[in-house]
Formats: structure tokens, sequence, C-alpha cells
């Protein structure tokens, strides 16, 4: 499908599309996951767009900062979002009432989807998965926007989503067949976030960039009370 051109291509977010208040894991901006993260999305980039692409490229979603594993979309794209409220305080609540420990992730290849240049990751032990359950139950009727999909059964990492035109696809097919079953590192979560996405067209890596309303802290927990207490 790529290599015939007919590859989805991401637009700046509307009202009622994509794009919405989420939560996410991102791995910490200093780690060595993130900075090699970091550098394979401007490599994919540099393939995806061909030479002259520049602010008008493909988004760099994976770069330093960027990189994140969404854990639930929340609702639908609205351009204005006010941190304090209701339903933003109902959402950061029921993150904190559902955070439970560290998430161990690894990310183990790179893959392409009809939208993205995508790294596939998996959890290393089951607070990531458990985090996704318990946040569901825990936001109660807030959590209707993915009901009609299911339960989100993979974790991944968007490293690039195309907005236009890919000049040489088969370069960037065997990029990432290159790199579909290498070990790109482990990471340690600790901090559930809660984000919305702004359109950063500007600069050589245009991306969405993702603004924090309020996090939440994985700890571990013994009978709904934190270990440390």
């Amino acid at each position: 499908m790529i290599a015939q051109g007919n590859h989805t291509r991401d637009t700046p977010p509307e009202e009622g599309g994509r794009w919405p208040v989420s939560v996410v894991l991102r791995p910490p901006a200093d780690s060595p996951l993130s900075r090699t993260l970091d550098q394979l999305t401007a490599e994919a980039a540099a393939l995806a767009n061909g030479p002259d692409a520049g602010a008008d490229g493909h988004w760099q979603t994976g770069q330093l900062g960027s990189a994140h594993l969404t854990v639930r979309a929340l609702e639908l794209y609205r351009p204005t979002v006010d941190p304090d409220e209701p339903a933003i305080k109902r959402y950061l609540s029921a993150m904190e009432r559902a955070a439970t420990g560290p998430a161990r992730v690894e990310v183990t290849g790179l893959t392409l989807t009809r939208g993205t240049v995508m790294a596939c990751a998996v959890p290393l032990d089951d607070q990531a998965d458990l985090f996704m359950d318990r946040l569901k139950d825990e936001l109660g009727d807030d959590a209707w926007h993915e009901l009609p999909d299911g339960r989100r059964d993979i974790w991944y990492l968007n490293l690039v989503h195309f907005t236009t035109g890919i000049p040489d696809p088969g370069r960037l097919i065997d990029w990432v067949r290159a790199r579909q079953d290498t070990a790109f590192g482990e990471v340690v979560i600790d901090r559930a976030e809660l984000v919305r996405f702004w359109h950063a067209p500007g600069g050589s890596r245009p991306y969405m960039r993702p603004e924090v309303l309020g996090s939440a802290y994985l700890r571990n927990r013994l009978h709904g009370r934190n270990l440390a207490e």
C-alpha cells in the first residue's frame, strides 16, 4: 500500500477529529531509549520526506519529548481545553485512582502501518496493562470514546505520521524491514500524563506537540495504599 502511494495522510486536527485529550506514557526525555527513538525518527523522516521537505514534511512524532505510548484517548478533538474544567479534573482523578506501579517497557523493532512508521513495544511486567484496565474502570462514563473499539491489545510508539507523499517508498520500506526485529532498549516509566496536542508545523521537524495537563505518579500499591506510607 505504501509502495503504491496509497498511505493515509494526517492533517492538522479539527473539531471532532483525531488527536484528542489522551492519557499517555512517555519515556523520560533523558533516557537512552528516548534518544534512540529520536534518532530513528529523524532517519525515518529523512527517508519518507526526500531532500526538500523541511517544515512541510511528515510529522516527527517520535522526536525527543514527543514519543509516547497511548493508554487511552478520552474524547474527540477540540481546540479549546481548559485545565480547570470539570472533565479534565475527572480524568486526572481517575488516573490517580487507577495508578499502579512503574511500567517497564521494551521496544522490540519497527513496522509500517498505512499511516505511520511505528516502534513496537512489549511490557516487561503487568503494570502497563493493569493501569490501562484500571483506568477504564475508574473513568466510568468518561471511558465512552474507546468503548466501541474494544480493549487496546498492542503497545507502540509512532515515530512518523505521514502527511504528504513519499518520493521513494522502497527506501523507507527496506529501512524499516531491516529493523523489524531489532531490540532498541527498555525503559521504566513512573508517570502517566494527561495531554492535549498542538499542531507544531514550524522548523525542520514538524509534529503534534503534547501539552501536559496533569499527571499521576505510578507507585506500587498494596490494598489501595502506597507501599511507602
